[in-house]
């Protein structure tokens, strides 16, 4: 689900920013932007359905979980972003990696080596009642991790 993405890339920003002398402002949005853009590739993903055109496209050349999920693209995304933002191809790349990640742990899976028929499935069947307990965790330690970084408790 785009929420477990988008939360699960968050986390991961707050835990990584620091160790990059990026500004975190930037490292944060550009982690979280790149730990959702993958579902592009679906037109009824909450990114494809902003981005219909794209998103058609992109389903029409690739298919789902195929080209657009796999290291290659992450790779080859992640250079053309160094290529023109410098040293922001790091938050970029973690958020993209965050993706294709929680993806692998899916039912469905990915191929991350695609073209290759090699494929990572997990256990977690999407929209289920432990995904949704995954995203409450992940909401928890989110809440946990901006307490201690605004010095709340």
């Amino acid at each position: 689900m785009f929420k477990t993405h988008l939360m699960f890339s968050f986390l991961l920003a707050l835990i990584l920013y620091k160790y990059f002398d990026l500004s975190p402002y930037l490292f944060i949005v550009i982690l979280v932007l790149a730990g959702t853009l993958p579902d592009i590739d679906h037109s009824k993903s909450f990114i494809g359905r902003r981005f219909f055109i794209i998103s058609w496209i992109a389903n029409l050349f690739f298919g789902h979980r195929k080209l657009i999920h796999s290291l290659f693209f992450a790779i080859f995304l992640a250079f053309l972003v160094k290529l023109f933002f410098n040293i922001y191809y790091i938050p970029f790349f973690l958020g993209y990696l965050s993706h294709l990640f929680l993806d692998s742990l899916t039912k469905q899976g990915i191929r991350l080596f695609y073209p290759f028929k090699f494929k990572i499935s997990g256990f977690i069947k999407t929209n289920s009642l432990l995904e949704k307990l995954f995203l409450l965790a992940l909401f928890t330690l989110i809440i946990i991790k901006l307490s201690k970084i605004i010095y709340i408790f």
